[in-house]
């Protein structure tokens, strides 16, 4: 069948359930997944800081892929200077 007729008939098909009906099985195609998983995958991940205009040195994951940061996020794993949290509350 084409594509636009297996959608026409996409809810009288018969499928198995599981998960007490929460869930189906189908037979369908699942290259779109494939596509996914790629655009969220990096060649390789680097630690880095912006290093113009920036006065706290934030540290930053840097995601690239083909050569080209695509995106980044903060790293939260800076290290402790002291043992308990800054405050009016020191020991």
């Amino acid at each position: 069948m084409s594509h636009f007729l297996d959608r026409l008939t996409y809810f009288r098909r018969r499928r198995d359930t599981f998960s007490e009906g929460h869930g189906i099985t189908t037979d369908e195609p699942r290259a779109w997944e494939d596509a996914y998983r790629k655009r969220w995958a990096a060649d390789k991940i680097v630690r880095s800081t912006h290093g113009v205009n920036c006065t706290g040195s934030c540290s930053w994951k840097i995601y690239v892929k083909g050569g080209i940061v695509t995106w980044e996020t903060q790293q939260t794993d800076y290290p402790r200077t002291r043992p308990y949290p800054p405050g009016p509350a020191q020991p």
